[in-house]
């Protein structure tokens, strides 16, 4: 099962796109070996239907990204605020054995 973080964190992405390479959450540094997922969330989340409108419309990236421990995490950029995005770790995915056990 998924552990929900939900911590602000640092990010060095690529030089020619906003994939990520790395990440420092609680003072630890991941090394992004792989990207697994990809998707960028424009909806409203769980707002009410009045609620819903231009300004209340999320503007994140999500990337599912493997660490060079073997670690899961998914993480997002926010970028409503155009002017200072900010990175953001959702969730660390349990690692799985070998043999297809969750650790």
């Amino acid at each position: 099962m998924e552990e929900f973080v939900g911590e602000s964190i640092e990010v060095e992405k690529a030089e020619t796109s906003p994939r990520p390479v790395s990440f420092k959450w609680r003072g630890q540094i991941h090394e992004v070996t792989e990207v697994l997922d990809e998707h960028v969330d424009t909806g409203y989340g769980n707002l009410p239907p009045n609620s819903q409108n231009w300004r209340t419309r999320r503007h994140r990236r999500y990337y599912v990204v493997k660490d060079s421990q073997g670690d899961v995490f998914k993480i997002y950029l926010d970028y409503a605020n155009r002017k200072k995005p900010t990175w953001w770790l959702a969730e660390k995915r349990p690692q799985k054995s070998s043999d297809g056990i969750e650790n």
